[in-house]
């Protein structure tokens, strides 16, 4: 695969050229490739579908034009059993696992029945969100199909052992092939007398049927050759039952019952075929075996019968006893040589079958093995007949097993169960069973398969997913470290740097011209706050404060700032669409995200050039939301549109990749984008690029329609007055000495009463109190087991007043209730402007 992989052209595929590919896709593809387990790979919003050589077998003859196609054509015919699976994957990021699924595979030039074990997992691209599925898949429709067929002539063998008469075989007959019906949908049985043929049971057709006569002649011109069997076809036929299948059978398989040879056919069997499986040996070698067991049965039944009858008659003529005693002894024989000959297909398969065989009873000891045991786990067979079977089982399992068994001795229910039997060599060995309880409530039948292989599979299933999760993690580190440090250290000089020069100022007593340092300082910290504001958005973890905007009156206040941004040589254009609707969002964060547009635009244009800013209400139909992601209603869009030298295709596909850009080394993060994708998706909306080569760029943002009122004005910032505060008790809790002391030294200057504490648990010892506490004002981070939400959510237990003002450095869900306040709550994100902090405490002690 790795061959034909290399000499596709990728470009002609929904992936598109391999140098385009994210590094998340090239790992995943990797790791199939070297994987000797059966896996396939499906990527992109077409699931795009690859594969490894182990999978092969699995296609059949769709192999190898199934490389790349897209999964919901490539398996049209399983589609609706495997999508709610991926979009699962797709939607939440979360593994499926399907034990023995039923799947109807076109393969080899018809719906076949098979099953498969497999689980779906998320593989995440390199903006962290879900871009592919990773498949690991057993094939188990030959243990599927074997351990049904085997539980029929099981159960067969089980009733003919009771079965003195006719009748009662043939209800022993039906009852096995009713309890198969995906290999005999339907089935009609005749008994045969002289040259004609009568219907004595049926399986699947509740009444008769015109085509299957309940009387027949038995000659050459017959429609059925029931006397010489074989596979005929059903073309013409209708009104078929199907049984467990959507479809009726195409064929059906004649069986003469025959009892002593092909010449003593006593009757004979129809049954209609499996529609999604071959007429193949395996099959009619079942059926075979069915109808041999059948046969016998009969025949046997018969001889009894027949037996029984001489005797009376022998009984009531004195005469002939004699020839009576000769004629039962030479009848004896011959029922002795049927009753071998009948038992001997039943101990055939207890001699081959791979499986382990019992017969046992409640009280603890085995009564009966097949060879499978000695083969497995190396007991003799005196061995396991004499100890009682506990003492093979783990000591962890024997209560579960030994419940379970009482359980079906009450029920009378088959049960199944897992544990671990101890080898001669002291390995235990884990094994699967299915048992069955016999008539009579004293003996149970126990089928076990032995499950090492399987648990080998999981684990190797496991440590493939394992290693796909640490190769994500450790290249998502490695993008982090290299693409921050060279900003943050450039930042943190700044910073340090005017403070020293500040300093070594002061120890000299040279006070003229201080503020510039620290005016360099302060805009250094804000740079840095940015930044991080740029990553929290990137991960969508930033703490939003959504509104009612008004965009036109947003680009309108911000047309002179993007004006001296970018400079005189570029011509600004702004386009506000009348009548434009209201949409909620985070008023700065959407200024942040125009002016990175416009920079971005800016230097596109190469110093020269018009930038168009344009508002509009889009409403989306299906069709239209389809092709933007979103879904269907009615929006607004703000696009930023610009005459530079356009992006090429790579270039757009990659453009909200976390950390990549176009700009010379030093000049950018790469964050400026993946920040802005971040925010409008948080904000339930979407961005889009269209752009070519020469034409120019233009980014739009699609917004939610909000429908309401704008906020009223009052909420507007004002700024600081010391002398707001009305003697208000105010409770601080900080673990960070130099943040808490600027915090009260502020409130207190504004005419606050201030508490201070430092970690959650002695805030929680004044809250409990019952000291007046007008705000409560928390770090969200607290050492000692007591974040800042748990805190808040404890004092609103006896204070459910209390207001809260949450202070973080980050936005963890915990803190807000992923992204939402509850009433008398905010949340101010450091570093904060000492106004604002002074402000946003004097709105919440007014409101």
């Amino acid at each position: 695969m790795a061959a034909l992989m290399r000499a596709t052209d990728w470009s002609k595929t929904t992936l598109g050229p391999v140098e385009g590919w994210p590094e998340a896709l090239k790992v995943a593809i990797r790791i199939l490739l070297t994987s000797r387990f059966d896996m396939w790979l499906g990527w992109g919003d077409e699931v795009a579908f690859l594969y490894n050589d182990a999978y092969r077998p699995t296609l059949g003859s769709k192999h190898p034009a199934s490389l790349a196609k897209p999964t919901r054509e490539l398996w049209a015919e399983i589609w609706p059993d495997i999508e709610p699976l991926i979009r699962q994957v797709y939607e939440q990021g979360e593994a499926t696992w399907s034990e023995a699924l039923l799947l109807l595979l076109e393969r080899n030039g018809y719906a076949e029945e098979t099953y498969h074990t497999f689980s779906y997992s998320p593989v995440f691209d390199d903006a962290g969100t879900v871009g592919g599925l990773l498949c690991a898949v057993v094939e188990e429709t030959d243990r599927v199909i074997t351990g049904r067929r085997l539980e029929s002539l099981r159960l067969l063998a089980t009733e003919l052992t009771t079965a003195e008469t006719p009748p009662e075989v043939f209800a022993a007959a039906h009852a096995a092939l009713a309890s198969n019906p995906q290999d005999a949908p339907f089935s009609v049985t005749w008994l045969f007398d002289g040259d004609t043929a009568q219907i004595i049971g049926r399986t699947g057709l509740e009444g008769p049927h015109p085509a299957l006569p309940e009387t027949m002649r038995l000659d050459a011109e017959a429609r059925w050759p029931l006397r010489n069997g074989g596979v005929v076809s059903l073309a013409g036929v209708s009104a078929l039952p199907t049984g467990p299948w959507k479809k009726p059978p195409e064929h059906a398989a004649i069986l003469p019952l025959e009892g002593q040879g092909a010449d003593d056919a006593r009757g004979a069997i129809l049954v209609g075929l499996n529609p999604h499986l071959l007429p193949d040996d395996d099959y009619l070698g079942y059926l075979g075996l069915l109808a041999g067991q059948i046969g016998s049965g009969l025949h046997s039944a018969e001889s009894h019968h027949a037996a029984r009858r001489r005797a009376e008659s022998l009984a009531e003529a004195a005469r002939l006893r004699a020839e009576a005693a000769e004629a039962l002894r030479e009848l004896n024989v011959k029922l002795a040589s049927e009753v071998v000959a009948r038992t001997g297909e039943r101990d055939r398969l207890w001699s081959l079958a791979e499986d382990l065989l019992a017969r046992a009873d409640y009280d603890g000891n085995l009564l009966a093995v097949n060879p499978a045991w000695t083969k497995l786990l190396g007991w003799s067979e005196q061995k396991l007949l004499t100890d009682p079977y506990a003492d093979i089982i783990h000591p962890e399992n024997v209560d579960t097993v030994l419940a379970a068994l009482q359980e079906m001795g009450r029920t009378g229910e088959p049960t199944r169960f897992e544990n671990r039997i101890l080898s001669s060599e002291g390995v235990w060995t884990p094994v699967g069973w299915t048992v069955s309880p016999e008539p009579g409530g004293v003996h149970f039948i126990a089928v076990g398969r032995d499950l090492t292989e399987d648990k080998a599979r999981e684990q190797e299933l496991l440590g493939v997913q394992e290693a796909l999760r640490q190769s994500q993690k450790m290249e998502a580190v490695g993008q982090l470290t290299g693409g921050i440090a060279h900003d943050f250290n450039n930042l943190l000089a700044g910073i340090a740097g005017n403070l020293e020069l500040l300093e070594l100022r002061l120890g000299q007593g040279r006070t003229v011209g201080l503020d510039r340092y620290i005016t360099s300082a302060q805009g250094a910290a804000r740079r840095a706050a940015a930044l991080t504001q740029r990553l929290l958005a990137f991960s969508r973890r930033q703490t939003l404060d959504p509104r009612a905007v008004d965009a036109n009156a947003l680009v309108g206040g911000m047309e002179d700032l993007i004006r001296r941004t970018v400079g005189p040589s570029i011509e600004v254009e702004v386009v506000g669409a009348g009548g434009l609707w209201l949409t909620r969002v985070d008023p700065s964060q959407l200024e942040n995200a125009l002016l990175n547009l416009a920079i971005n635009a800016r230097d596109a244009m190469s110093g020269n050039g018009r930038l168009t800013i344009e508002t509009a209400n889009k409403w989306l139909d299906d069709r239209a939301a389809k092709e933007r992601e979103l879904p269907p209603g009615q929006y607004i869009s703000l696009c930023v549109t610009d005459t530079g030298t356009g992006m090429t295709p790579d270039v757009i596909a990659q453009a909200f990749d976390p950390f990549f850009t176009t700009k010379p080394l030093g000049q950018g993060t790469g964050l400026g984008l993946s920040m802005i994708h971040g925010f409008v998706r948080q904000s339930g909306g979407q961005v889009r690029i269209y752009s070519e080569i020469g034409d120019g760029t233009t980014m739009c943002l699609y917004l939610p329609r909000f429908i309401g009122e704008l906020d009223s004005p009052d909420d507007a910032h004002h700024p600081l007055n010391t002398s707001e505060g009305h003697g208000e008790t105010v409770l601080v809790i900080d673990d960070e000495a130099p943040v808490r002391a600027l915090i009260v030294e502020v409130l207190e200057e504004a005419g606050y009463s201030v508490i201070e504490a430092i970690d959650g648990a002695t805030g929680l010892e004044v809250l409990r109190s019952q000291r007046r506490i007008d705000l409560l004002i928390t770090d969200v981070g607290l050492p000692g087991g007591l974040n800042g939400r748990q805190v808040a959510d404890a004092a609103r237990v006896t204070r459910p007043d209390l207001k809260v003002l949450f202070i973080t450095g980050y936005a963890e869900n915990a803190a807000v209730g992923n992204g939402l306040l509850a009433p008398g709550m905010e949340v101010i994100t450091k570093p904060f402007a000492v106004s604002a902090m002074g402000n946003k405490v004097r709105d919440m002690l007014d409101r």
